[in-house]
């Protein structure tokens, strides 16, 4: 018995291996994201009475709809200004005008790709070259968890200055977050130590590796940092202001310090990779969350799709920029192409080069494993001289 249990806990480790490969693989697929996204707004629409929708939407004041919009873009425009901070610091070269018009599609792609990570991509892309793009993919990284930080810190000095409308599920629910969010980010400094010490990695994993690590403590400095989270602060209030703007135009009286320490919560459970843009996921959040200040599900599921909308308008104006500059993606792909073959040239002569060092090695080596041997010759003959000088 004792060797049956070594035996089941040994083959644990695989088990919960083979069950996290089946939950990335789901997770990974786009059809059962659809499915996820499609199943919980099912599930919070059952439970809303749709009259209470429709006299939120008939009755609504769209003017303040309008500067949710308006404040979203802005936020855009702040967030690309210190987006271009970390490019700088992490020697990404480029102007503002080019970081701009990266982040405006790449929240356009955000909104509108069936992907919470898809308008990052697009932004490392456009923002770098070839040759820098693995480090301007590190700044979008830490563009983002930076940015997260931020609205969690805004949400804190929300709740300090406007305690009292605030539940104490919602801010245990924010101390949650704020904890998750520590620990992701103690975990990826971990892991990026771990990396830099190892010597296992060779080539192109080895440099983008170098570059990542370089690039993401560059933009940690704290002159870059300080700068980053002030920035950073008045980005995540328009994001608020936006939200609490979107709750005004359906008249719901929700204070804005409740809606600040909602909101950082409902993001990181949003940017989950487990459902399309956030659908379905964000809509539960704010229910269950908004449910705890009193709030009913039709308004909160209302409010969450406002806010969705607001933002998804705020980066249409990017579409112009699509039409600017139709060849430049064929011109990029042409450079990426030319700088592979470098890249490959360099490789093939480094191996070359090592070759002819071990090519020369060699006779040197035979050289040194002769020398015992002439000088065992030397002394030979100085011991024949010695006895013929005493014989004489």
């Amino acid at each position: 018995m004792p060797f049956l249990g070594r035996e089941a806990m040994s083959r644990r480790p695989g088990i919960v291996r083979g069950a996290l490969e089946i939950l990335r693989r789901l997770a990974g697929s786009l059809w059962i994201r659809a499915l996820v996204s499609v199943a919980l707004l099912a599930l919070v629409f059952s439970q809303i009475d749709l009259d209470t929708v429709r006299d939120r939407l008939a009755h609504g004041h769209w003017g303040y709809f309008a500067a949710a919009v308006v404040a979203v873009f802005v936020s855009f425009l702040i967030a690309a200004f210190r987006w271009h901070l970390f490019l700088r610091a992490a020697s990404v070269e480029g102007t503002l005008g080019q970081t701009t018009r990266a982040y405006l599609l790449g929240s356009l792609a955000n909104n509108f790709l069936p992907s919470q990570f898809g308008g990052d991509v697009t932004r490392a892309w456009m923002a770098g070259s070839p040759g820098t793009r693995v480090r301007a993919a590190a700044t979008v990284v830490v563009d983002r968890v930076t940015a997260l930080g931020c609205i969690v810190l805004a949400a804190w000095i929300a709740l300090a200055v406007d305690p009292g409308p605030v539940p104490a599920a919602l801010v245990g629910a924010l101390a949650v977050a704020t904890a998750g969010l520590a620990a992701g980010a103690l975990f990826a400094a971990l892991i990026a130590r771990g990396a830099r010490r190892t010597g296992r990695l060779q080539g192109r994993i080895a440099r983008g590796a170098r570059d990542t690590i370089d690039a993401a403590r560059a933009c940690l400095r704290a002159p870059v940092l300080v700068r980053a989270v002030a920035i950073g602060l008045v980005f995540q209030g328009l994001v608020l202001l936006s939200v609490w703007l979107c709750s005004r135009a359906i008249s719901l009286e929700i204070p804005f310090s409740v809606l600040a320490v909602t909101v950082p919560a409902v993001l990181i459970l949003s940017a989950l990779p487990v459902s399309i843009g956030g659908f379905g996921v964000r809509e539960g959040g704010f229910v269950v969350l908004l449910g705890r200040a009193g709030v009913n599900s039709a308004d909160a599921t209302v409010l969450s799709l406002l806010t969705a909308a607001a933002s998804a308008l705020a980066s249409v104006p990017a579409v112009l920029l699509l039409l600017r500059r139709p060849d430049s993606g064929r011109a990029a792909q042409t450079e990426d192409r030319e700088h592979e073959r470098r890249e490959e040239d360099l490789e093939a002569g480094d191996e070359a080069g090592g070759g002819e060092e071990r090519d020369l090695a060699l006779p040197e080596r035979a050289g040194a494993a002769r020398e015992p041997v002439d000088d065992d010759d030397d002394a030979a003959n100085q011991a024949g001289e010695y006895q013929r000088a005493a014989d004489e």
